[in-house]
């Protein structure tokens, strides 16, 4: 399962509000007071909040555009008679989809010697001496060479 990262919006509570309204729009004039009439504005979908100054996207709100891209945010206070305040205007980049995974990879065997980065490479008696020395400490380390060879020590 990707790991995908979640967007939190929040706002400051405004006292005189028992609610708050969050609206959502791909359209950057959704914030013109002459193009938007609220909840009927084409385009723009809205979500009701009430008890916090948050939403986590997308847990609390299933609904928001799952399409990547910017975004345009309203956020409005809402009294207890319905009157609702002028919109606190945000956008932001939202993406809710991991890239695809590497097509190809694989181990491999790298070579017992190779330069550290900024390291001048060893010459070829060094390197050599380094696999010889590799080998005797594999025959070293080997029972079966231990017993024939060196009488089981």
């Amino acid at each position: 399962m990707p790991l995908i990262h979640k967007r939190r919006i929040w706002w400051e509570p405004v006292p005189e509000a028992a609610s708050y309204v969050v609206y959502v729009s791909e359209d950057s004039k959704m914030g013109d007071p002459v193009k938007f009439s609220w909840e009927n504005t084409p385009g723009v979908i809205s979500r009701p909040v009430i008890g916090k100054s948050e939403l986590i996207i997308p847990d609390e709100w299933p609904e928001f555009p799952m399409k990547p891209g910017t975004y345009h945010i309203a956020i409005t206070s809402k009294d207890d008679l319905g009157n609702q305040s002028d919109p606190l205007l945000l956008s932001g980049s939202f993406k809710f989809v991991a890239p695809p995974p590497p097509s190809k990879g694989g181990i491999e065997d790298l070579p017992l010697v190779y330069p550290k980065p900024g390291a001048r490479a060893p010459s070829p008696m060094r390197r050599g001496r380094t696999i010889i020395q590799g080998g005797l400490e594999e025959v070293r380390n080997n029972k079966e060479v231990q017993d024939t060879y060196l009488g089981g020590e």
